[in-house]
């Protein structure tokens, strides 16, 4: 992680975590996102092949079909959207390209051959499974009015703990503690078959599959993809610096769970605020245990509820509630704590 005077650069968070679905859709014995493209470019130049496909539809079904959607590889949220969209449309596109009057051309046969592998249908589901909590992830950082940057250790965290837990057993998990690098990805450490996390709309196609083809490479698959997805996170995500786990001190929902030792690191961390020196230090002492050790003094929090939920009690608003305490004769009571958090709460992380 590189640091400079005024701002630290961690990578964009929405761009690693993209990488990380990257890394695991590339152990797929399918290749899902260039299925996407083919059935999209396909349709895309041809009125008479959509007209084709909406009469075949009907055929089947009473409703009209959706739109094929576009996959823009290069865009964080396309893929879940294609993939339950594709999804929804698994059988009549199956249907409408087992028909098709050029079904010896080679573009159409690579995507039948694509549709009838008996794991494809499968692996969209289990994609279709895995996927929102990345989606709200990206979501959370990709576009927020407040700022987010003392949630994003937590979140960064909880995240790789998710994906962890659809693979590995609990212990595991447990045992690498706050160190996330420790996690043992090995074959010993993974759940079992009938336990891993792939849904429950998965269980159960492939448990209607099972009696028609070996469903072992669709769970060798999910591990893959997992294990892949993982090592990703934790080799992109900027767990190195300690700072990010700091900046979580300005989150009043956590701030207790501090101790003083890091709100004396973050004034030491950035000289150019003003409180490194001694006397600074010990008033951020002072302040950080006198606000620490008289909760009834806070502002309530439940009057800092975030217009996205995931975000409640915004931290900018809660802190400038803070920073109107006075003490009895009329001074601000905690100034050096309320600049120091107001720095760590525009601290650019880029």
């Amino acid at each position: 992680m590189l640091v400079q005077v005024f701002f630290t650069s961690v990578g964009c968070i929405c761009h690693l975590a993209d990488l990380t679905i990257k890394a695991g859709m590339e152990t797929l014995p399918v290749d899902i996102d260039q299925l996407f493209v083919d059935i999209f470019y396909f349709f895309f130049h041809s009125s008479k092949r959509k007209q084709q496909f909406a009469d075949n539809w009907r055929s089947f079904f009473t409703s009209e079909p959706d739109t094929i959607l576009k996959h823009c590889t290069t865009r964080w949220l396309s893929l879940l959207r294609c993939v339950d969209r594709y999804l929804s449309h698994y059988d009549g596109l199956k249907s409408y390209f087992l028909s098709y009057d050029e079904s010896e051309s080679s573009k159409v046969q690579s995507i039948v051959e694509r549709l009838e592998n008996p794991l494809t249908k499968p692996l969209l589901l289990f994609l279709s499974f895995i996927l929102p909590s990345m989606d709200r992830f990206n979501r959370l950082f990709k576009k927020s009015t407040e700022n987010t940057t003392c949630q994003l250790y937590n979140e960064m965290s909880r995240l790789v703990r998710l994906y962890a837990s659809n693979v590995l057993k609990a212990d595991v998990i447990i045992a690498s503690t706050d160190n996330l690098s420790t996690l043992n990805l090995a074959r010993e450490s993974h759940l079992d078959d009938e336990n891993l996390g792939i849904g429950d709309d998965t269980w159960t196609f492939v448990a209607e599959l099972e009696s028609e083809c070996d469903t072992k490479p669709f769970y060798t698959a999910g591990r893959m993809f997992y294990v892949a997805t993982i090592r990703k996170m934790l080799k992109k995500f900027p767990f190195g610096d300690s700072l990010l786990k700091d900046l979580g001190i300005i989150n009043p929902e956590l701030v207790s769970s501090y101790s003083v030792s890091t709100v004396i690191k973050l004034g030491k961390r950035f000289p150019q605020v003003g409180l490194s020196d001694t006397h600074s230090l010990d008033k951020l002492r002072e302040e950080f245990m006198d606000f620490s050790l008289s909760p009834a003094d806070h502002p309530p929090m439940e009057k800092y509820i975030s217009a996205d939920k995931t975000l409640k009690p915004r931290a900018g608003a809660f802190w400038w509630e803070v920073s109107k305490l006075k003490t009895l004769d009329g001074e601000e009571r905690f100034p050096y704590l309320i600049e120091a958090y107001g720095w760590a709460a525009i601290h650019p992380c880029v």
